[in-house]
Parts: structure tokens; sequence; C-alpha cells
């Protein structure tokens, strides 16, 4: 049965792995412009994985979410983007959204060898970026990937059908087309 994809093999990472992985995605960003992260500004998120249709599996996958912000006059965000978009482009990412102009920058970009989500953006008063990773799900090492079901194929409608009577008049008047 096809079960669409939903048990292709989950890249391997551990949570520390995963971690320093975003860590050196946006140092790298930021060094394009000579810019320091604010460690003490660091936020992060493990969470469990879900699938597209909600299904969860109970073998400690997870994803993170981790961002952290840099000092930059608003005034140098724009360039500082149009640097670090070069950079992502030539990684394998895909620029999915970008805007600047005098008081906001904002670019959006997902690809890469880990197939990550990244954003950098003014973060106002326009004094700072915020860097923004997303991964993918991680299967922690060392677990075996638990197998999530496939949906059971539906054998009836979902809709109940109405059947007309034969040789009967649904309509109160027959000679009005609107009944």
């Amino acid at each position: 049965m096809n079960d669409s994809g939903k048990n292709d093999p989950l890249p391997v990472k551990s949570k520390d792995n995963a971690e320093q992985l975003v860590r050196g995605l946006v140092e790298s960003l930021a060094g394009q412009y000579s810019l320091k992260v604010d460690d003490s500004s660091v936020n992060k998120d493990f969470r469990d994985c879900f699938g597209k249709n909600h299904e969860h599996a109970s073998d400690g996958r997870f994803d993170l979410t981790y961002s952290v912000r840099a000092k930059l006059p608003g005034d140098k965000h724009g360039e500082a983007l149009r640097v670090m978009r070069k950079k992502l482009e030539s990684s394998g990412y895909k620029i999915s959204g970008y805007r600047e102009d005098a008081s906001d920058a904002l670019m959006d970009a997902k690809g890469g060898h880990d197939n990550l989500f990244v954003s950098v953006e003014s973060y106002q008063p326009p004094t700072e970026l915020v860097f923004s990773v997303n991964t993918p799900c991680f299967l922690p090492p060392g677990v075996k990937q638990e197998q999530v079901s496939a949906p059971v194929p539906q054998t009836t409608p979902t809709e109940p059908q109405l059947a007309a009577a034969p040789n009967v008049s649904t309509r109160r008047f027959a000679e009005n087309p609107f009944g």
C-alpha cells in the first residue's frame, strides 16, 4: 500500500547536533556582514514532530525552532540582507520572500543540504536583525523509526446519496420550472 511518503527515512541528528547545525548557519550568515549575534537573546524550542495530517509517532522525533538577534542600525538592514541572500543562494537555498525598505527588511529562504527554513528580518525599532531557523523533523541517533500507518481506504461514500423515486415528480408544480 502506498503511504504517500509517510514512512520515508527521517534524517538522523541529536538535539545537540541540530542546535549546532542551526547556530552554524546563523553565525555564517551574520559573519557575511561581520555581525556578532547576542547569545543572551537566543530562544530555542525543541518540539515533537507531527506529520502533515497530524500523525504522531513516539520514537523521539523532533524539530527545532531557533532565533537570535544581532545589533545593526536599521539603515544597514537591506545591505546586510543582500549579502546574506547571495550566501544562501550559493548554498542551495531558494528565496521565498524578500522585502527591504527604509524601515523594514525581511528575507525567507528554504533549502540547503539539511532543508532548513531561514528567516532574517528587522526587529522593531529597526536596531537589530532577528535570525530565525526551523528544522525539519529529525530522528535521534540509535532509534528505530516508527512506521506510521497509512489511512484505511474509504469504502463508503462520504456523503449520503439520495435516490429519486422512479417516475415521480419531485416538483410541487409541474408546469413551474422552479418547483
